[in-house]
């Protein structure tokens, strides 16, 4: 209670306030309130620098300074506690207080815990409060402040930076709370170092106790400082009174995490700093008083330590030579000269400057006249070659109109020397009709100032008439005395002969307009033939893919019929041979009961397999009549597409012998068709060859599954599947086009599935898509209308391009034999595919990548190879390989779409052609050659020289057709 009463009576003492010392309008009034006594160190250090960050605005605030004496007086109890609360909150009710100010925890604690009874909705803001961060405060409204951690983590590396070989740490503690949590804070950090510290700690209630236990330790060892045991009358030990007494019981090094140790004993160490806790306070205040809102503001500030050293103890351990982190500070170090003598030093120091002056000033003025003529000397050398780097001629002229300074631009002009020139007048240079004018005008410039521009003629070193632009002007001292003209020739017969031109153009320009007009009209003439041409070629192969379709199916037909006509006719005669034994048993009157009802027996069952056969012969015979004249006569009928589907499944078994796949037929009876079945069943067939060309060509046994259903729309949906090796993606998007084949070379036309397109799409009506993934097989789905649209039958081009029509003067059927085929517009066609190929080598050398050389090379490396070889298919096929990879590496796409179109068209119908010209040596070695020198010349990286071999190639292509065509008509 008498602690209590003694508390309570500190805080009616005299405030230290500097309230007297502000004006009257005082902005802010702030309450301080000290945990500790005023006279301890620690916390006259957080005042000092409370001041010191307020300086600037003390005048304006109110600062009203309490202590709360914690330390000496303890407040025992929330009742105490709360008793001194009240005796503030009633001391200060007069006046306005906006900011509640702690130092340290109970100060803290003791406004916390009040603050909403006594002084609602005023902030609180703290410092030196220990182990505080953010999350503590999350929950409190209006709370910030700065918070007190030592960094033990730093001390103890710092320790070893400077003391390597010690490896023990003896930590002095005391009794209190906060040691504990502070030794905790200790051991965890040191459990992070890479090399922990063995940590002995005393702990004892007086300070005599600690002095001589740490008396009787022996080894090599360093002190670590963080209590303050009792002294001899039982009172916490003065900071500086345990320092000293720790410092004086051994000769180790001692270090601390707290300035108030420092200058006591301890070396120092990154240390908690009363000071800067209340400098980083005064920074809260600041803000605040700028006018932020206290929620902009950090929560808590992180404690600001600091690396403070006693010079004293650094020197006595050896130390003071070390490098100690930066930014450190050193006190107690030795004053310098300058700090025990200043005036003395100052006066010598100011002889010796102004004597090194004198001497600066002597060798300045020397630098100077030197600076000044390699100045002059530099600017007369950067005039002269910013005069050279003039690409036009230019010149200085004094007043007496003589040449001193001249460019290489001018000596060049005139072709004399730079000595014939310099000093001398323009009549060294000029002829003498010139040399009167340049002379009258330079008087004239002279006389009048200013500027001068005009154009003349002037002959050059050749005597050759050059049209020159002359730009002069007057040169004026600052002084304003003339000293010469300075000049620039400006060549303009280049522009002048230009201008003339460019007048003769203009006069004939309509007509040369008109000219150009009627080449481009013949040249758009020429190139709609050569695409006429190319529609009627693509038809023609059309026509002949359904032929030759429809030929295979004739073969395999009368495949099929052989064995039940020979098996006919093998019963007919045995039968015959039965009868005729019969007849002349009969003869001879020997005939027997057994005799004819064996005859009878055979009989029978010879005429039942001869019915057999040829019932299976009809069939045959009426399937592939039915077929046949629905694919050449086009004709249109009512149909069920179960009568079509099976009749073509019959056909294209029988006609393909071994490897036939299997079928699997789902179509529904009343599905029938108002079309043609000659174009279904082409359709169909050609389906079903391209599954057993493609999705079987391993040999492996596949399935075929026909499907078909009525859709609400009056359509029908037919799907054509087999379970194959299915189709990659990237032929996909081309599986349609005309001439596409993954079988190039090995029987492949490229023409199956595009005319499978053209029928249904143009003669049926309907749409077609196909789906397929790498493994899993192929799918066509096709969608056809149950009754198709009307088309002119008598002509299948114009069926299926009823927008095209023949050039005039054209008959699409041919003019005689000779003109069967569409390729009469050969050289038209020739032409186009020159033009193609040696642009596409001339585009591709200049964009040809890494990759596309190595494409290339083994597309060259097989034509070559097949040169070596009689396989003529072969030769073909990579001859166009190797054109087709020119056009496609040239990425244009102009020439790729129009070479897609020509070059495999072209090679389909000279096939026969190029493989005649095979076998011959002469003209094999020429071809040869042809294509090698096409490709190392894109390889070299010349476009010129590929597009001229490209150019050859084709030449020697079109002399070869030529030859072959002299020959066939003699």
């Amino acid at each position: 209670m008498a602690r209590l009463l003694l508390a309570v009576a500190c805080l009616t003492l005299p405030v230290a306030s500097i309230a007297d010392e502000r004006p009257g309008h005082a902005h802010v009034d702030i309450l301080v309130l000290h945990s500790y006594h005023q006279g301890l160190p620690w916390t006259d250090s957080e005042q000092d620098g409370l001041r010191v960050g307020l300086a600037e605005h003390l005048p304006r605030l109110g600062l009203f300074i309490e202590y709360l004496d914690a330390l000496r007086f303890p407040l025992r109890g929330p009742d105490a506690e709360a008793a001194a609360a009240q005796r503030l909150a009633e001391r200060y009710a007069s006046m306005h207080i906006e900011y509640l100010v702690a130092t340290d925890d109970p100060a803290y604690r003791l406004l916390l815990a009040h603050r909403d009874r006594l002084w609602p909705g005023i902030p609180i803001l703290f410092a030196g409060v220990n182990n505080i961060d953010s999350r503590d405060i999350a929950h409190l409204d209006r709370v910030a402040g700065v918070a007190e951690r030592p960094d033990f983590f730093a001390n103890l590396a710092l320790i070893q930076s400077l003391h390597p070989k010690v490896d023990r740490l003896v930590v002095v503690g005391d009794e209190t709370r906060t040691f504990a949590s502070n030794r905790k804070a200790l051991e965890d950090a040191n459990a992070t170092l890479a090399r922990p510290f063995t940590v002995e700690v005393i702990v004892r209630h007086s300070l005599r106790d600690v002095l001589a236990e740490l008396r009787s330790l022996s080894g090599d060892f360093v002190i670590f400082l963080m209590g303050r045991p009792f002294d001899d009358e039982d009172r916490i030990g003065a900071e500086a009174v345990v320092a000293e007494a720790v410092r004086g019981a051994t000769r180790h090094a001692v270090y601390s995490a707290w300035s108030f140790f420092l200058g006591h004993g301890i070396v120092g160490g990154k240390l908690v700093s009363g000071k800067e806790q209340g400098l980083a306070l005064a920074g809260l205040l600041t803000d605040l008083y700028a006018g932020k809102a206290l929620a902009d503001l950090p929560r808590v500030i992180d404690s600001p330590n600091r690396y403070l050293f006693d010079y004293t103890e650094l020197d006595r351990l050896g130390l003071s030579g070390h490098s100690l982190p930066p930014g450190s500070v050193v006190i107690n170090r030795p004053a310098s000269i300058w700090d025990s003598y200043p005036k003395t030093f100052a006066a010598s120091l100011a002889v010796f400057v102004f004597l090194l002056a004198l001497l600066a000033l002597q060798r300045r003025n020397l630098r100077v006249k030197q600076a000044l003529s390699a100045e002059i000397e530099k600017e007369l050398v950067l005039v002269q070659a910013l005069m050279n780097a003039a690409p036009f001629p230019m010149f200085f002229k004094d007043v007496a109109l003589r040449y001193q300074r001249i460019n290489d631009a001018f000596v060049a002009f005139l072709g004399k020397s730079r000595e014939e020139i310099i000093g001398q007048t323009a009549s060294a240079v000029a002829p003498p009709a010139q040399v009167s004018v340049y002379r009258s005008r330079d008087e004239d410039l002279l006389a009048e100032g200013g500027r001068q521009i005009y154009e003349t003629v002037v002959v050059g070193p050749q005597q050759a008439p050059r049209d020159v632009v002359f730009h002069k002007a007057v040169v004026r001292l600052p002084d304003g005395r003339v000293e010469g003209i300075v000049g620039a020739m400006l060549d303009v017969s280049e522009l002048r002969r230009s201008e003339r031109e460019l007048r003769e153009l203009n006069e004939h320009l309509e007509q040369r307009v008109a000219g150009r007009t009627a080449d481009l009209a013949q040249s758009n003439v020429r190139l709609q033939q050569a695409v006429d041409s190319l529609a009627l070629a693509q038809d023609e192969l059309v026509r002949s893919e359904k032929l030759a379709s429809l030929g295979s199916m004739v073969a395999g037909v009368a495949h099929e019929l052989n064995t039940p006509i020979g098996n006919a006719l093998t019963v007919s005669t045995a039968m015959q041979n039965k009868r005729n034994a019969l007849a002349a048993e009969l003869t001879q009157g020997v005939l027997r009961k057994s005799s004819l009802d064996q005859y009878l027996s055979h009989g029978e069952s010879g005429f039942a397999m001869l019915v057999r056969n040829l019932e299976r012969a009809a069939r045959l015979i009426t399937n592939f009549k039915e077929v046949a004249v629905d694919q050449t006569s086009d004709r249109r009928r009512r149909f069920r597409l179960l009568d079509t589907v099976e009749e073509c499944v019959h056909t294209f078994t029988a006609g393909v012998g071994a490897r036939v796949p299997g079928f699997q037929v789902d179509v529904a009876e009343s599905i029938a068709f108002d079309a043609y079945p000659g174009a279904l069943g082409q359709i169909l067939l050609n389906l079903f060859e391209n599954a057993r060309v493609h999705a079987f060509a391993d040999g492996a046994p596949g399935t075929i599954r026909i499907g078909a259903q009525a859709l609400p729309d009056g359509n029908v949906q037919i799907s054509v599947g087999d379970n194959g090796k299915g189709i990659a993606a990237d032929a996909l998007p081309k599986i349609f086009d005309p001439f596409f084949t993954t079988r190039l070379g090995q029987g492949g036309s490229g023409l199956g599935l595009a005319i499978v397109y053209r029928l249904v799409t143009k003669k049926l009506g309907g749409k077609i898509r196909i789906s397929s993934e790498p493994g899993q097989g192929a799918i066509f789905i096709i969608e056809l209308p149950a009754t198709a649209p009307e088309v002119d039958s008598g002509d299948e081009v114009t069926a299926t391009h009823a927008a095209w029509a023949p050039p005039a003067g054209m008959n699409p059927a041919g003019t005689g034999a000779g003109d069967a085929s569409p390729l009469h517009l050969r050289d038209e066609l020739l032409d186009i595919r020159e033009l193609v190929e040696s642009r596409a080598a001339a585009a591709t050398t200049r964009r040809i990548t890494d990759a596309g050389r190595r494409r290339l090379a083994d597309v060259f490396e097989r034509l070559d190879k097949s040169f070596s070889t009689e396989d003529a298919e072969a030769q073909v096929a990579c001859d166009l390989a190797f054109h087709m990879a020119i056009i496609d590496l040239s990425v244009d796409p102009a020439l790729q779409k129009v070479g897609a179109a020509v070059i495999p068209l072209m090679y389909g119908h000279m096939r026969r052609t190029l493989t005649r010209l095979m076998p011959d040596p002469e003209r094999r070695d020429t071809l040869r050659r042809q294509h090698r020198a096409i490709y190392e010349a894109i390889i070299a990286g010349d476009p010129d020289s590929a597009s001229a071999a490209a150019a050859a190639h084709m030449a020697y292509v079109r002399t070869q057709a030529d030859r072959r065509e002299e020959t066939a008509a003699s």
